[in-house]
């Protein structure tokens, strides 16, 4: 990743190179930017495929990932397709004959049967085979990831009874985490018996078939006295092949599965492989055990909860290193979308933005209504986007090839490190924005504006292309927010241990949470909108106080006071930034813990857990994310299309400045600036900060706390909000409005008997009093 990021950075410098001028360019700055994005994008490209091969096992050994396959699973499909064969085609058949005819089909050649080996196993089958309404369905096991003895997994404490070693009069008891320690191993061995007598003719020998079978797990002396003891009793066994150590699987709900690496001929001949442990520790199951041989009949004693083990084998499968540059190549490729959707929507020279100017003759509600309706249809195909960037690692890292959702989800980061190769050249055009808007104010107040129309129409023109470059900056930073919010998802239901049950919209707080979270970014919004109006108004209403109470500045004679402007916006921005950072925390916590109280306790291997609230943020997260991103790019668009339209007017559309489309056009401008500038970015960072305060509560929500302490906790919470809620209510607009109306005719009316008041004739001693004394 950090390499992909300075191959970003290098192919950013080298995309700033790329830029040139021409007469297009003259008629759309964007061009050369968007020149340079391309070159940026597509050398990152290249570079990262370069990176994926060297450092993702091209060019030495590949990538390799292990599922784990349950025999019990595979047995279970097997009967299934076994006993349907028997009953549509046993005829007259004996089950001998059956069996060699199923042995020479498709389905042993499946589940690598023998014709030799597996008659046995097959014709007992056969002779048992229910009716089909009794076949039982497969079990499928739960989502298993290795763990060894180094791993701080709660099944390595469960004890391990190991067998009696030779010699020894007492079993000995260990942790699971020890007995890893140990290395055990499964061994593949071939058992001859001796000639037995025939049932059908005692008087007749015959020789049972060899049989080959998989034992263990098991360490080797103690196989070696087995096989030493059954030669003693007159059967032949011995080890065929290598020793293979067993791989210890758990999941979630701490169940435990053992497989056996390396590729078997069926995983059928493993069903017989067995692991005795227990949940408790090894001290308690010694001391039941203790007080078991001297009271057998004593039932005082808590009987230790044997453990069920699956066994499987581990089926390895290599990953090709070019998935994972097509993953980054892919959110390269999301950020040309990106690009496209921004620039057709935002851009002077595209039909929506034209479209916005055109109906500006007519005044400023139509271009709201306009403007509003394009970037509402702007960010569901953003959403779309952002979809086909989170299915592709799904399509190329399948769940069902390589055992699981984590090589997804790790594809799914690789498409947001795609996204982010390109950031400087992002950041240029991010910077690009605010340098070409300053610019133009710098080039109006040297007054050239009213002269120089090349000039006022050139700067006009880079203000525009900078507002397209910001919209398409706040476009990125809204994508890799969802993609970034989808992994941290993906972590807290881990981490709130809802993976197994997940989130099921018919449980009434998990739509109640989805629904509160839906509403946080429209919450949050009002928030951060109502502070840039209260903030602008007072200060337009201390710009208008200076004027008033200082002509001079009109006049040019005074300077005004630029410090308390200064002041004001700095404090406004302090201050109003309170209400939104407490709903950012406060309202994961109250759906949280809200949610959790009296409710019934889920008991997992033991341990009890209230799960109900961490559901319900569960809910709380999804809506926050969907809905955060439809509004973040409907304000950032929406802004940017009013901008752009004013310019399209300032450039000459429907009379130019100064003519009512142009007013309409500063009225939504005006609008939209709060729309782009403040709510929409903002909107990134309350996903991040609400999926990151899920995160870390989630150990906590889920642990069985007393109702008390919850009604506590959420009351802390709601009060929080409300208390956020009364900030951004404090001083509304139409009272400040009041407030400056009456500061104003106070004003007015001092100056006014300033004016008509007769001069006060001076005394020959007040004259000669010094400055200061005055």
């Amino acid at each position: 990743a950090l390499m992909a990021r300075g191959v970003g950075i290098i192919a950013s410098i080298i995309g700033v190179f790329s830029v040139k001028g021409d007469d297009d360019v003259d008629k759309d700055p964007l061009i050369a930017i968007r020149r340079g994005f391309w070159s940026s994008a597509a050398i990152a490209a290249v570079f990262t495929a370069i990176l994926a091969y060297f450092t993702m096992g091209g060019s030495n050994n590949p990538i390799v990932t292990s599922k784990f396959e349950s025999t019990n699973s595979v047995t279970a499909d097997f009967r299934r397709e076994a006993w349907t064969w028997f009953d549509k085609n046993k005829g007259t058949k004996t089950p001998p004959e059956s069996a060699d005819e199923f042995l020479n089909g498709p389905i042993a050649k499946k589940y690598g049967l023998t014709a030799k080996e597996d008659k046995q196993l097959v014709e007992g089958l056969f002779q048992s085979a229910p009716k089909l309404k009794n076949i039982p369905e497969a079990p499928k096991p739960g989502d298993f990831a290795g763990i060894d003895e180094m791993s701080t997994n709660k099944v390595l404490k469960y004890t391990v009874v190991r067998p009696v070693a030779e010699g020894s009069k007492e079993e000995q008891y260990i942790t699971l985490g020890e007995y890893l320690k140990t290395k055990p191993k499964v061994f593949q061995v071939k058992i001859v018996q001796p000639p037995q007598a025939d049932p059908r003719d005692p008087a007749k020998k015959v020789t049972p078939p060899v049989q080959t079978r998989w034992i263990g797990p098991i360490d080797e002396p103690f196989l070696d006295t087995q096989i030493k003891k059954a030669k003693d009793q007159g059967l032949e066994v011995t080890k065929v092949g290598e020793a293979r150590p067993i791989v210890v699987f758990s999941n979630s709900k701490e169940e435990l599965a053992v497989g056996v690496p390396g590729l078997l001929d069926s995983p059928l001949k493993l069903a017989g492989l067995s692991l005795n442990v227990l949940e408790e520790d090894p001290k308690t199951v010694k001391d039941f055990s203790e007080a078991q041989k001297l009271n057998p009949t004593a039932t005082n004693s808590k009987q230790p909860t044997p453990v069920t083990t699956d066994f499987g084998r581990v089926v390895a499968t290599p990953v090709p290193w070019w998935t994972f540059a097509a993953m980054i190549v892919f959110g390269i490729l999301m950020a040309f979308a990106i690009e496209a959707l921004t620039d057709y929507y935002v851009s002077t020279h595209k039909r929506p933005t034209q479209e916005v100017a055109g109906v500006a003759t007519a005044g400023p509600a139509p271009m709201i209504i306009t403007g509003f309706a394009y970037a509402a249809e702007s960010s569901v195909f953003m959403v779309f986007a952002i979809v086909a960037a989170l299915l592709f690692p799904l399509f190329i890292f399948a769940p069902a090839t390589f055992g699981g959702y984590l090589l997804s989800f790790y594809g799914i980061a690789l498409v947001g490190l795609g996204l982010l190769t390109t950031t400087g050249y992002v950041l240029a055009m991010d910077t690009f924005g605010p340098i070409s808007d300053n610019a133009q104010g710098v080039f109006e107040m040297s007054g050239d504006g009213h002269g120089n129309v090349y000039g006022s129409k050139a700067v006009q023109r880079l203000d525009a292309a900078g507002n397209t470059t910001k919209a398409l900056t706040k476009g990125f930073a809204i994508a890799t927010a969802v993609v970034a919010a989808v992994a941290l998802f993906h972590s807290y239901l881990e981490s709130a241990r809802l993976q197994d049950i997940g989130l099921r919209l018919e449980v009434p707080e998990i739509f109640l949470g989805l629904l509160i979270g839906g509403a946080a970014p429209f919450l949050f919004s009002a928030f951060s909108i109502n502070a840039v109006g209260r903030a602008s108004f007072e200060l337009i209403n201390e710009v208008r106080r200076q004027f008033r109470s200082d002509p001079g500045i009109m006049a040019g004679t005074s300077t005004p006071d630029y410090a308390r402007c200064v002041a004001i916006v700095t404090a406004a921005a302090q201050k109003e930034l309170l209400g939104p950072g407490i709903l950012a925390i406060a309202l994961p916590l109250a759906v949280a813990f809200g949610f959790s109280i009296g409710k019934p306790h889920t008991v997992i291997n033991g341990q009890e857990y209230n799960l109900v609230g961490a559901q319900a943020l569960g809910g709380f997260l999804v809506g926050a994310i969907v809905t955060g991103q439809l509004l973040a790019v409907l304000l950032a668009n929406s802004g940017g299309m009013w901008d752009n339209a004013k310019k399209l007017i300032e450039d000459g559309l429907h009379g130019g400045k100064g003519t009512e489309a142009h007013k309409a056009g500063i009225v939504c401008d005006t609008v939209g600036d709060p729309f782009k500038d403040t709510a929409g970015p903002a909107l990134n960072p309350l996903i991040k900060v609400m999926n990151l305060v899920a995160l870390l509560l989630a150990a906590k929500v889920i642990e069985p706390l007393e109702n008390g302490t919850l009604i506590l906790i959420t009351g802390v919470a709601v009060a929080s909000l409300i208390f956020a809620i009364y900030l951004s209510k404090k001083g509304s607009l139409s009272a400040e409005m009041e407030k400056a109306t009456a500061e104003n005719a106070a004003i007015d009316a001092a100056n006014a008997a300033a004016a008509v008041a007769p001069k006060k004739k001076l005394t020959v001693e007040e004259l000669t009093k010094t400055d200061d004394e005055a």
